[in-house]
């Protein structure tokens, strides 16, 4: 079978069973935002890792290396944000092209600690190779969490509501923005807190913490592939579906109209444009008015509820345009959307 068929979670799940099954503590293996493992003492070693491809995750003539640590950084601590954890160690892998100067290595670094050394995450090591082509950069990181505050995705129930932090959508119109002006085709306008998403998003480890702290949180996920993408894969992993009201989701208002001058609504930035690393998280309804009350207190950053969990039976739907729809599962793809 051809990989574009498969596609990267048909991918996951073929290669899960290649690999010996894991051991009684492992907690969770392969298939969510990181694996974890019991460490004693009630506390959870969380483990996550992402590579990112020039040419595939990043386009070097218009993102700034400094930019572009910061960026993997923020991705890798996003997943542990996700499991409710705390980040800890990192190690960063470099393939590098011969012809890349070293200053750039150092701006790319100074990014990742950037992002990383405010939350109490140290890069400890790493490796760096060659690279025929093009630069490429594997992140790994540790975490901690305790047990009883891990947030997997398999833990939604009926009833529940899907809550998400901050605005989605937005890291699509800064690419769109910053794709236009390197073509020179730039938007009217400066648009410059969607370019800051895309460029130098913010990992909601705090906001998770302030969720622990207010209520149980019965499963998170970040936001990598769009919101549709990650309402599914919540959905299919708890064996729940969904109800997502489109007009609750919450879109700023540049994304909004950098989504009108390239003749789109915003609602499809945030359903399918991916890379916010917001959370979507799912409370029983007596707790969503308190976990968003303690999350804005603590950190400024606003909490949404955008729908709610229903029996499987009632499918995975969103109501837009005075009309309930099927949500198409649809997100980033690295095979398909080749």
């Amino acid at each position: 079978m051809n990989i574009g068929v498969c596609g990267e979670f048909g991918l996951i799940e073929r290669l899960k069973k290649c690999v010996t099954a894991p051991s009684d503590f492992i907690i969770i293996g392969i298939s969510d935002d990181a694996a974890a493992f019991e460490t004693g003492a009630g506390r959870v070693t969380v483990m996550t890792a992402d590579a990112f491809v020039e040419g595939v995750h990043f386009d070097l003539s218009f993102v700034p290396c400094r930019d572009l640590g910061w960026r993997a950084m923020a991705a890798n601590l996003s997943d542990v944000a996700a499991m409710g954890g705390r980040p800890t160690w990192v190690t960063v892998c470099l393939c590098i092209p011969p012809s890349c100067p070293v200053e750039s290595l150092e701006a790319l670094y100074a990014g990742m600690d950037a992002v990383a050394a405010p939350l109490g995450c140290r890069i400890v090591g790493g490796d760096t190779t060659s690279s025929p082509s093009g630069l490429m950069i594997a992140v790994s990181l540790l975490g901690e969490v305790k047990r009883e505050r891990m947030t997997p995705r398999g833990g939604v129930k009926p009833g529940d509501l899907f809550c998400v932090t901050g605005h989605l959508g937005g890291s699509r119109a800064g690419l769109e923005v910053l794709r236009k002006r390197h073509l020179g085709r730039p938007l009217p306008g400066h648009f410059e807190t969607a370019v800051g998403k895309f460029l130098r998003p913010v990992p909601r480890v705090r906001e998770a913490a302030a969720m622990g702290d207010a209520a149980a949180i019965h499963a998170a996920i970040d936001i990598s592939d769009g919101l549709s993408s990650e309402v599914h894969h919540l959905c299919r992993m708890s064996r729940v579906g969904a109800r997502i009201e489109g007009g609750s989701v919450p879109i700023h208002a540049e994304t909004q109209a950098v989504a009108r001058l390239c003749d789109e609504e915003g609602l499809a930035f945030a359903l399918s444009g991916g890379e916010d690393f917001e959370l979507l998280f799912t409370v029983a309804p007596h707790d969503a008015e308190t976990v968003a009350r303690a999350v804005q207190a603590a950190t400024g950053t606003p909490v949404s509820v955008i729908g709610e969990a229903v029996p499987p039976e009632e499918g995975v739907l969103i109501h837009r345009d005075g009309a309930w729809h099927p949500l198409d599962s649809s997100g980033y793809d690295h095979f398909k959307n080749t």
